[in-house]
Parts: C-alpha cells; sequence; structure tokens
C-alpha cells in the first residue's frame, strides 16, 4: 500500500497596491486651498510654463504677421474720421457761421460709400491680422474715393476765393511769420479733406511699394534661375 501523494499548498506571496498619492494642501491658506483643489493637485509650474508658451506663440505670430496690415488699418482709421469731421471750412477772419450749415462726409453720397467701407475696413482688418491674410481691396476702394473727394476739394481751395480770403487776412496782420502764412493758407482746406488725402495716399504708397518688391522678388528669382541655367548648359557642353 503506497501512500498518495498529498497536494502540496503553497502561499501566495501578498502583492501591496500602492493606492495613488493624494494631493495634500497642507500649509495652504484658504484662498490657496481652493485654487489647489480646483486644479486637482495640477503643478503650478506646469501651468506657468504652458502660459509662457502662449505668449511666445503669440508674440511670434505677430512679428510674423504682415505690418503693411497695420498701416491699412491706421488708414483705414483716417477714412473713418475724415467722414465724421466737418466737410467746410469758415474763411480766416470771417465770423463763424451757423454750425448747422455745416456738412459732413454722411451728408454727401461719396462720404457716406467711404464710411461704409471704413466700416467694414475694421472687421477686414481684424480678420487679416487674425489670419495673416491680405485682402485689401475695401482699403482700395475706400483710398480711390477718398482722394477723389481729397484731391478735388484742394484743387477747388488753392486758389479759390477762400485761398484770396486768407491772403487779404494775413495782408491785414500787422506782425506774422512764415509759420502763420502756411498754416493760415493751409487752414482754408476743410479737415475732413486733410483726413481722406492722407488716408488714400498712405493706402496707394503701401499697395505700390508692395508690387514693387514683388516685381523685384521676382526678378532676382529669375536672374538666379538663368545664371543656373546658363551654367548647367556650359558644363553639359
Amino acid at each position: 500500500m503506497t501512500d498518495e501523494p498529498k497536494d502540496e499548498q503553497f502561499d501566495e506571496p501578498e502583492v501591496e497596491i500602492e493606492e495613488p498619492n493624494e494631493p495634500t494642501y497642507e500649509g495652504l491658506d484658504d484662498g490657496e486651498f481652493e485654487a489647489e483643489a480646483a486644479l486637482g493637485g495640477v503643478d503650478h509650474g506646469e501651468i506657468l510654463a504652458g502660459a509662457q508658451l502662449d505668449r511666445v506663440h503669440r508674440q511670434a505670430y505677430f512679428h510674423t504677421t504682415p505690418k503693411q496690415l497695420f498701416t491699412f488699418l491706421f488708414a483705414n482709421c483716417l477714412f473713418f474720421a475724415g467722414c465724421l469731421v466737418a466737410w467746410t471750412r469758415v474763411a480766416p477772419g470771417d465770423p463763424p457761421g451757423d454750425p448747422s450749415t455745416y456738412i459732413t462726409g454722411l451728408h454727401t453720397i461719396r462720404g457716406a460709400f467711404i464710411f461704409g467701407l471704413s466700416i467694414y475696413g475694421f472687421w477686414t482688418a481684424a480678420f487679416n491680422i487674425y489670419s495673416a491674410q491680405m485682402k485689401v481691396w475695401p482699403y482700395l476702394m475706400a483710398a480711390v474715393l477718398a482722394l477723389w473727394v481729397g484731391v478735388g476739394a484742394f484743387a477747388q481751395s488753392i486758389g479759390g476765393e477762400a485761398w484770396e480770403k486768407a491772403g487779404n487776412y494775413l495782408e491785414s496782420l500787422e506782425s506774422k511769420k512764415v509759420l502763420d502764412d502756411v498754416l493760415v493758407r493751409l487752414s482754408v482746406i476743410a479737415p475732413g479733406y486733410w483726413l481722406l488725402t492722407i488716408g488714400g495716399l498712405i493706402v496707394i504708397w503701401v499697395i505700390l511699394s508692395g508690387l514693387m518688391q514683388g516685381a523685384q522678388q521676382v526678378k532676382a528669382a529669375g536672374g538666379s534661375g538663368g545664371d543656373e541655367g546658363g551654367g548647367s548648359r556650359r558644363r553639359r557642353r
């Protein structure tokens, strides 16, 4: 009679499961405790590092944004203000007239169109700067209308009746300076025309300078490509 082997019993090793450490809030005041509890124990250093990275990204974005977009925005502000200020001017030496007889750009058809384009120009500037695109047609249309109004007003004012009145006023002065002579004559032109003309010239100058820079870059690229092509032909020979 043989003894049957008995099943050996092995003690299973005990495995200790470590539970995640819960954030401790010792040494924090009430305000810091609430902030730490709301963040769920997130490290403040990580949050600050992320905020710093976002700030660097924004700075890099604005550094790469074309500066012409901000120039267009400045010109658009001139269009907007030029439609709101007076388009009529009292001649130097004349008593001020009735303010109700003064007109602004909103009293005219061209001024109303410029004002509408300037409002749309603010939205265009925001989207242009945000997406780094170059949509310029609202500023170009406003510039054409603004120069139409402003240059025409300059041509009518210089040498006109108001110009002669300004000259007579200067002659009546007992003592005057060269600066007085310039400012009095230029004051014949209404402030609205000044703003519209300056804004229109800025837009045209930015567009023309951009076209010339693009033409120079294309010419330079074509020249370098031609040199490489000539060198390859010489090598084949």
